[in-house]
């Protein structure tokens, strides 16, 4: 849920100030009344307005320049490798540990694209793989000749 703004948090105090009681300043500005109260809570004990700020997640061990340099050393050396592969590298290389969907999002969100090589060479002699129709039909153009007019 999103923080109230700061707006409307003076109004939810300026409320409380009036002598109103908590049911009624929720039901003024159309939220709960423990969100109303916490604000006011918060007011009085601290004397701030503000919401109280974000404290969780953990802080980025790599900025976003050394991730891109590393990433980009590490896909250019094995433009094939899998990204639990490049995980470990990452971890070997710099010390830090990320999960593989982490290293997917990273190279994405700067651009890099990978594109598996083929696991055998392309054949020299012919296509590898049939074409569309059914084994034993006839080409279009044999049945093309055999119907049009003498």
């Amino acid at each position: 849920m999103e923080a109230f703004s700061l707006a409307v948090r003076r109004r939810i105090i300026e409320l409380f100030q009036s002598g109103l009681e908590g049911d009624d300043v929720a039901e003024i500005m159309a939220c709960s009344p423990a969100a109303a109260r916490r604000i006011w809570q918060r007011y009085r004990e601290e004397g701030l307005v503000g919401p109280r700020p974000h404290a969780g997640g953990h802080t980025p061990r790599l900025d976003e320049q050394q991730k891109k340099q590393v990433l980009a050393e590490l896909v250019a050396q094995k433009p094939d490798a899998f990204c639990r592969e490049l995980a470990n590298d990452l971890h070997a290389r710099t010390g830090v540990r990320v999960c593989r969907q982490t290293i997917g999002s990273w190279l994405v969100e700067l651009g890099f694209t990978r594109k598996k090589s083929r696991s055998s060479p392309p054949s020299r002699s012919g296509r590898t793989s049939r074409r569309s129709g059914t084994p034993g039909s006839t080409p279009s153009h044999a049945c093309a000749t055999a119907t049009s007019p003498a």
